[in-house]
């Protein structure tokens, strides 16, 4: 609609002689229309692939485009027209709408770079979250089982058996921690082995209960140093 009100205005006052000029100006007019409105349809429709920021930049963009454009197209047609070839305003043109279109694709790319590393960090919030509730609950198993079986861990703190100790280290992760997949196999390991051990311990007969509670204070010294391995790593 916008498009065929342009033509017939252009058409309505059109000069008696039309020359190239008048067909580049109408053509350059339908195009800063398409961006504009074009603009307009995207940010109402509101596109999920991009993020809220993306679009306002992208909108300035869009308006800087139009409007100098627009102030471009006016000032040789009714000054420089004179003065410069039409060559030197189709390369004006042309280089402005490249321009335009580069900025786009760049803040476009930043954009998709943007939303990779917050999804990412969600991801791996969301896993570190699985691995505090994980590792809580394997605590409280531990410490029920400690209870019945009479096991009593000696220690200045307030931990309640060695398993505290890991839980400790574990809810005071950052995501950087699982920037590689090795460390969240390294972590998953960790938990396979501390139900393995806890298992064992409930089938225990009593003489074995002192050497399985040394078997997991052992495990905790070596896990909480694994940790600590991790966490210098991903600090490079």
């Amino acid at each position: 609609m916008v498009v065929a009100i342009t033509i017939a205005l252009f058409f309505m006052f059109k000069p008696q002689e039309t020359t190239a000029l008048f067909y580049l100006n109408l053509g350059y007019t339908i195009l800063l229309e398409a961006v504009f409105f074009g603009y307009l349809n995207f940010l109402y429709a509101k596109v999920k692939e991009f993020s809220t920021p993306l679009l306002a930049v992208f909108g300035v963009y869009a308006i800087y485009y139009v409007i100098i454009g627009f102030v471009c197209m006016l000032a040789y047609s009714l000054i420089l027209l004179h003065f410069l070839p039409i060559k030197f305003y189709i390369a004006v043109l042309m280089a402005l709408t490249l321009l335009w279109i580069i900025l786009s694709v760049l803040t476009a790319q930043t954009d998709s770079n943007y939303k990779e590393t917050v999804e990412k960090l969600k991801d791996d919030t969301h896993t570190l979250n699985f691995y505090t509730q994980k590792i809580n609950l394997l605590a409280n198993r531990y410490e029920k089982l400690s209870a019945e079986k009479g096991l009593k861990y000696e220690t200045d703190s307030n931990n309640r058996t060695a398993l505290d100790r890991l839980k400790g280290k574990i809810s005071f992760l950052t995501p950087n921690v699982l920037s590689s997949d090795t460390a969240v196999s390294q972590l998953t390991s960790l938990f396979n082995k501390c139900e393995d051990i806890i298992e064992e311990t409930e089938l225990a007969t009593d003489d074995k209960l002192v050497e399985m509670q040394k078997k997991m204070k052992r495990f905790v010294d070596n896990a909480i140093a694994e940790i600590d391995m991790l966490k210098n790593l991903t600090k490079r």
